[in-house]
C-alpha cells in the first residue's frame, strides 16, 4: 500500500495544536486530541445583500467585490445600474438606453453595455467610467439575448437573435470605438447563452437553438479568430450566467423545463458538476467574477437575490439577521441604545405611551428601571450601564432628560427645547443630540444640535444643514453622521467633525425610521427601512444594501453597529415584540478531522 508521503510527497507531521497557517491539502496529526487533521477546500454559494431593484435579464460585469448589475426587466425595461462593493449594492449611473437581454463586459469602472431589447432589439453600445454611461460604437447586426466578455477596449459579443425566430451565431469584436464582425461565427448558433473570458480566449456555453427552441449544452472556445467545439455542459440550459476565464470557468442557474440553480465548473476541456448550488434557482441571471469567486445577480422570477460563490479553504457564513429573544412588551418607536449583547429599549407606544425599560443580554430581555415619564420617541445615547434619554412626545415634545445606570433612571438637566424623535450619539458624559420634532410648532422639524457633558446641555458648534425629525445617527459628538428623517427633500446624509456638518453619501432609499449604531462609528452603520425588510449600511462614504430583515415593520428601535446590530419592536402591522440580531459575514479556516468512515 502506498504511503501518504509517496502519494503527496510529504510526511504527516505531529503538532500539539493545529498549525497557525495550514496549506491547502496539508494533513497533520494533533497529539493533543489524538486525531488526524487536514485543510480542505470547499465550494459553496452564500447569500449576500439584495439588489435595490428586483429584475431579470440584466448584464453583469466586474469581480465578486466590485461588480455591476446593468439594465434588465421588471414590468418594463430598466436603465438602472447598480454597483456592488462586496457587502451591498449602491445606485450607479443610469443607462442612456433602457433595455434588457443585453450583454456586459469589463470592470466596475470601465464597462460596456452591449445590445439588448428596448424593444425593439438594439445595437446600442454604451461605455461606463464608474459614474456615467456614454455612447460607444453601435453593434451590427442589432440583437438581444447575446453573450459578452472581455474588456471595455477589447470586448467580444456572440450569438443572440434580432427579434425574429432566427438565432444568430454572429461574433463581433470591439476595440474601444467600433465593432468588427468576424466572418467565423459560433459553430452552434444560439441565443440566451452565457460567455466569459477575453476577446482572444473566450468561452460560450448553453443557450437555445431553433427549431422549437431546443435547449443547448454546447460549449465552444474562441481563440481570437475562430470557435472550436469543446466539452458540453452536464445540464443543457439557457438563460444561464458564466464567470471566469476560458480555462477556468463557472456556469450557473438557467432554465431547462424549470428554473435551475445547479453549478458546473470548467477546466479547459470538461464541465464538472460543482457541489455548490444556488439557494434561489433562477434564469435570465447575470454573472460576474472568477471561477473561485463568482457573483450571481438577480434573475427570473424577478428577484433581488445576490449570491457569492467561493472555492476556498475557508468556510464562509453569510451575513444575516436571526431571531432574538422577544421583548416583554409589544411597542413601536422605543428609544434604543447600547450594543447587540447589552442593549436597552426605553419608552415607546403600546398604546398608550410607555415608561418601561428593558435590558437585552444577547439572548433575552429583562424588565428594568422606570423612565421619569411615559413617552414615545425618546432620544437616546450612551451604553447599557451609562445611558442618556432626552425629549419625547406626549403628545407634544417635552424637555425631560434622564441618566441610566443599567437598572434605574435619575432625572438630569432638562433639554433646552421641548422636542421628540431627536437622535443622539456618543457616551453619556459627551453626547450629541441632533434635530427632532418640535410639535406643535410649525414647521415641526428642526436643525438644532446640543452637547451634553454629564451635567448640562450647551449649544453644539453647529446645527445640521437640513432640519428634520425621526432621523438616525451614529458615531460620537466629534465624529458623527446623520441621515433620513421626516422633512421632504431633507433626507441627505451629513457628517460632523465636532465643528461643522458637511454633506455625506446620498441616502440610498430615503429611509426615515429605525436604525442601529448608536454606539458604533459613523463609518460602520446600519439603518432599517420604513415599512419594509430592507436594510442599508454606510461605510463613511456611501450607502449600500445589506441583508434583509425577516419581518417588515414600522417604528422599530435599534442599537449596535453595522456588523452587529439589533432591531426590536415596531409595528408589523400590530405592535411587535420581535427582536432580530444581525451578524456580519464571517470566515473560518476549514480544518476537518479525517476518519476512516
Amino acid at each position: 500500500m502506498a504511503t501518504f508521503k509517496e502519494i503527496r510527497g510529504q510526511l504527516i507531521k505531529k503538532y500539539t495544536t493545529n498549525p497557525t497557517n495550514p496549506l491547502e491539502g496539508q494533513m497533520w496529526y494533533n497529539n493533543t486530541t489524538g486525531t488526524l487533521k487536514g485543510m480542505l477546500v470547499t465550494e459553496a454559494w452564500s447569500s449576500s445583500a439584495p439588489l435595490i431593484t428586483p429584475r431579470h435579464s440584466m448584464a453583469g460585469a466586474g469581480t465578486q467585490t466590485t461588480a455591476l448589475g446593468i439594465g434588465g426587466n421588471n414590468a418594463g425595461f430598466k436603465n438602472e445600474t447598480e454597483e456592488y462593493n462586496g457587502s451591498g449594492w449602491a445606485t450607479g449611473g443610469a443607462l442612456t438606453t433602457a433595455r434588457g437581454y443585453l450583454a456586459g463586459a469589463g470592470t466596475q469602472t470601465s464597462a460596456l453595455a452591449i445590445g439588448g431589447n428596448t424593444p425593439p432589439v438594439t445595437g446600442a453600445t454604451e461605455e461606463y467610467d464608474g459614474s456615467t454611461w456614454t455612447a460607444g460604437g453601435a453593434l451590427s447586426p442589432v440583437r438581444g439575448y447575446l453573450a459578452g466578455c472581455g474588456t471595455q477596449t477589447a470586448a467580444l459579443a456572440s450569438g443572440g437573435h434580432a427579434g425574429t425566430p432566427t438565432v444568430l451565431g454572429t461574433t463581433d469584436e470591439y476595440n474601444g470605438a467600433s465593432w468588427t464582425a468576424n466572418p467565423t461565427g459560433l459553430n452552434t448558433a444560439r441565443a440566451s447563452l452565457a460567455g466569459c473570458g477575453t476577446q482572444t480566449a473566450a468561452l460560450a456555453m448553453g443557450g437555445y437553438v431553433p427549431p422549437g427552441s431546443t435547449v443547448s449544452s454546447a460549449g465552444e472556445e474562441y481563440d481570437g479568430s475562430s470557435w472550436t467545439t469543446t466539452g458540453s455542459l452536464g445540464t443543457a440550459r439557457y438563460g444561464l450566467a458564466g464567470a471566469g476565464i476560458q480555462t477556468s470557468a463557472l456556469a450557473f442557474g438557467g432554465y431547462t423545463t424549470t428554473q435551475v440553480g445547479n453549478t458546473e465548473s470548467y477546466d479547459g476541456s470538461t464541465w464538472t458538476a460543482s457541489p455548490g448550488s444556488l439557494a434561489v434557482a433562477r434564469n435570465r441571471i447575470a454573472g460576474a467574477g472568477t471561477r473561485p469567486a463568482a457573483l450571481a445577480i438577480g434573475g427570473f422570477p424577478d428577484t433581488t437575490s445576490t449570491e457569492e460563490f467561493n472555492r476556498s479553504t475557508s468556510v464562509i457564513t453569510a451575513g444575516a439577521w436571526a431571531a432574538g429573544g422577544s421583548m416583554n412588551t409589544a411597542q413601536q418607536n422605543p428609544g434604543g441604545f447600547g450594543t447587540q449583547t447589552a442593549g436597552v429599549s426605553v419608552g415607546g407606544e403600546e398604546p398608550p405611551n410607555s415608561n418601561k425599560t428593558e435590558n437585552y443580554d444577547g439572548s433575552s430581555w429583562a424588565v428594568s428601571g422606570v423612565y421619569p415619564a411615559s413617552l414615545t420617541g425618546i432620544g437616546t445615547a450612551g451604553t447599557q450601564t451609562a445611558g442618556l434619554g432626552f425629549g419625547g412626545r406626549d403628545p407634544a415634545g417635552v424637555t425631560t432628560a434622564a441618566e441610566y445606570d443599567g437598572s434605574s433612571w435619575t432625572a438630569a438637566t432638562a433639554y433646552p427645547t421641548a422636542i421628540a424623535l431627536a437622535c443622539g450619539v456618543g457616551p453619556q458624559t459627551a453626547a450629541l443630540a441632533a434635530t427632532g420634532d418640535v410639535y406643535p410648532a410649525s414647521p415641526r422639524y428642526t436643525d438644532l444640535c446640543n452637547d451634553y457633558n454629564g451635567a448640562s446641555w450647551t449649544a453644539a458648534a453647529a446645527n445640521t444643514g437640513s432640519a428634520r425629525y425621526d432621523a438616525m445617527a451614529a458615531g460620537t459628538a466629534t465624529a458623527a453622521a446623520i441621515c433620513g428623517g421626516t422633512n421632504p427633500g431633507s433626507g441627505a446624509t451629513e457628517e460632523f467633525n465636532g465643528a461643522s456638518w458637511t454633506t455625506g453619501g446620498a441616502n440610498l432609499l430615503n429611509i426615515s425610521a429605525g436604525g442601529s449604531s448608536k454606539n458604533g462609528t459613523s463609518d460602520d452603520w446600519m439603518v432599517f427601512s420604513l415599512n419594509a425588510v430592507t436594510t442599508t449600511g454606510y461605510d463613511g462614504t456611501a450607502w449600500s444594501t445589506r441583508p434583509s430583515l425577516a419581518t417588515s415593520r414600522y417604528g422599530a428601535g435599534g442599537c449596535g453597529t453595522g456588523s452587529a446590530g439589533l432591531c426590536f419592536g415596531g409595528r408589523a402591522p400590530g405592535f411587535s415584540t420581535a427582536t432580530e440580531e444581525f451578524t456580519a459575514e464571517t470566515s473560518a479556516t476549514n480544518i476537518k478531522t479525517v476518519t476512516t468512515s
